[in-house]
C-alpha cells in the first residue's frame, strides 16, 4: 500500500490467492460485481516492462478403457488401453506440428506438453486402463475450443473421459480482430504512463480475466520469471524500487 500512501489519485488494489488454482475463485468473484475501471495492471514478473500479450493455459485429464487379456495375443496392440493412448499422443503431437507458423504479437505456434502417462499391469498383461494428463499453451485469437475438439478427436477409439481441469484465456482476450484491438488500446495506456513495452511472454496471468471480462489489462512488475517458483526465488530491491516509483507516477497520473 506504498503507492497509495504517497499519491492522491484513487486506485484499487486486489490481492488474489488463485494462482491457476482448479477452483479459483476470487476474481471471478471480483468481476461479477462489474465495478468500472479505465485500465488494470497486473503485477507479475516482467523485470519492468509493459507486457501486452501472453498464452492462454488448458490443463486436460484423460482416460483410456482397454481390454485386459494376455499379451501373447495380436490382439494387444488394439486393445491395450496405453497403446490408445500412445497412439493418441502422436496424433496430437503432429497437431500440434501443423501450428508451428500460426503468430500473434511476436508469439509463434502451440506450446504443448504431454506431462503424465500413466496405467497397464506389467509386460504380459494388456492394460485394461490408462491415464494422460496434458496441457497446451495457445496463442491470443487461438479458440481454446476449437483445439480441445481437435485434441479429443486424436483418439481412436474415443476416450473414456475428456476433462478440462483448468482453463486460463490468453492475453488480450477474443478473435484475431478484437485481440488485436484489444492489444493495441493496452499499449496507447501503457505508452500514456511512459512504460516501456516489452515482449509478449508465454507465461500465463490473470491480465487474461480481465482483458475476456472487457478491462484495458496488461501486466507489469519487478523481478524475472526465470527466477520464479525455485528455491532461490528472488527480485532485485533496484527493480522493486523502481517499479513502485511507477506505479506511483501511474496513480498520480491518473488523479491528473
Amino acid at each position: 500500500m506504498t503507492a497509495a500512501a504517497h499519491t492522491r489519485g484513487d486506485a484499487a488494489f486486489l490481492f488474489t490467492s488463485d494462482e491457476e488454482a482448479n477452483d479459483a475463485r476470487c476474481i471471478a468473484a471480483f468481476l461479477a460485481r462489474g465495478i468500472p475501471f479505465d485500465a488494470v495492471i497486473v503485477a507479475e514478473p516482467t523485470r519492468g516492462e509493459a507486457v501486452l500479450a501472453h498464452r492462454g493455459i488448458h490443463s486436460v485429464q484423460m482416460r483410456f478403457a482397454g481390454k485386459a487379456g494376455h499379451a501373447s495375443g495380436n490382439n494387444a496392440l488394439g486393445d491395450s488401453a496405453l497403446h490408445r493412448a500412445v497412439r493418441w499422443g502422436q496424433r496430437a503431437l503432429d497437431t500440434v506440428e501443423a501450428l508451428t507458423h500460426a503468430r500473434f504479437g511476436g508469439l509463434t505456434g502451440l506450446r504443448f506438453n504431454i506431462g503424465r502417462i500413466e496405467g497397464g499391469i506389467k509386460a504380459n498383461v494388456i492394460a485394461p486402463s490408462a491415464e494422460v494428463r496434458f496441457g497446451f499453451r495457445p496463442l491470443p485469437s487461438m479458440q481454446a475450443d476449437a483445439l480441445l475438439a481437435a485434441f479429443r478427436a486424436c483418439a481412436d477409439p474415443p476416450a473414456e473421459e475428456f476433462v478440462e481441469t483448468f482453463r486460463g484465456s490468453a492475453l488480450p482476450a477474443g478473435n484475431v480482430a478484437t485481440a488485436e484491438a484489444r492489444r493495441l488500446a493496452a499499449r496507447d495506456c501503457a505508452d500514456r504512463f511512459g512504460l516501456p513495452v516489452g515482449n509478449a511472454v508465454d507465461f500465463w496471468t490473470e491480465a487474461a480475466l480481465f482483458s475476456a471480462a472487457g478491462y484495458t489489462a496488461f501486466v507489469y512488475g519487478p523481478g524475472d520469471i526465470a527466477q520464479a517458483h525455485g528455491a532461490d526465488e528472488f527480485v532485485e530491491l533496484s527493480q522493486l524500487q523502481q517499479v513502485t516509483g511507477r506505479y506511483v507516477e501511474i496513480i498520480d497520473h491518473g488523479h491528473g
